[in-house]
């Protein structure tokens, strides 16, 4: 399987910086248009097919209160742990703070952009209480 990265909610110059880092490392970008924020992400990367998705999606219906995409987000799939690595040390070296990263798991692929974003941020929300 190619490894993809998942794009949401991000500016054309931020986009082009990405996709940059992508082709060095023999990644696909995949720029998620708005009106695809609520597809599986399993469908959007290509890892699993529709009667596999219907019948997750159906199991995870109404298990969570979504909310609309509203921040950038980048979902890896199909990434070698080199690929990972050097895929976040690019981030840092172009200075391209991304705040909701995630990868895609066997779970994670049936659910939503939004509702994998809702999930990162009650997850970001949780580790920042811990902090103080």
């Amino acid at each position: 399987m190619a490894a993809k990265l998942l794009i949401y909610h991000m500016d054309e110059v931020r986009t082009q910086v990405l996709e940059g880092l992508c082709a060095a490392l023999d990644i696909e970008p995949v720029r998620v248009d708005t009106s695809s924020y609520g597809a599986p992400v399993g469908l959007l990367s290509g890892t699993a097919d529709l009667k596999e998705l219907s019948a997750g999606a159906g199991a995870m219906a109404g298990q969570m209160s979504v909310q609309p995409v509203s921040e950038e987000m980048i979902v890896m799939s199909g990434f070698t742990e080199k690929q990972f690595n050097r895929l976040l040390d690019g981030l840092k070296e172009t200075n391209l703070r991304i705040a909701l990263k995630a990868v895609e798991t066997p779970t994670s692929r049936y659910w939503t952009g939004e509702m994998l974003q809702t999930e990162l941020k009650k997850e970001r929300e949780a580790f920042l209480k811990q902090k103080k």
